[in-house]
């Protein structure tokens, strides 16, 4: 159900899935929201990987300005939204789908279909 394309890292396309992650169209429509909400082109959504929640590993997520970008982060995109990701946590949910649920209970950025995990908690925020 999810609509998986090759994402862009910088300026290469990455046909490796392995090192790449899959951004659904969800997310990247919501990363363009918070965009225009914020009159601002330059934002993006930066994931990163914390300890702590559920399982011992916390996702987080946060949106940005892209003029923030450290040397070691991995610039993703999908329809002009990016997402940035630090080395280190891109060692953590690499091959990973970035997605934008909507539930009846809550909406927020998740994490699905981690391949570098062995458990993960049903909340979406960790593992």
């Amino acid at each position: 159900s999810y609509n998986h394309i090759y994402v862009r890292k910088s300026s290469n396309i990455i046909n490796d899935f392995e090192n790449s992650l899959i951004i659904t169209k969800s997310c990247a429509k919501k990363i363009s929201q918070h965009k225009q909400l914020a009159n601002n082109e330059d934002l993006g959504l930066r994931v990163s990987v914390e300890g702590g929640g559920c399982s011992g590993f916390k996702y987080v997520f946060l949106i940005e300005d892209l003029k923030l970008l450290q040397q070691d982060d991995k610039v993703f995109e999908r329809d002009g939204s990016k997402v940035i990701i630090d080395s280190n946590s891109f060692e953590l949910i690499k091959g990973a789908t970035i997605d934008y649920v909507q539930e009846m209970i809550k909406s927020a950025f998740a994490i699905v279909n981690n391949p570098q995990s062995e458990s993960a908690c049903g909340c979406g925020s960790s593992f």
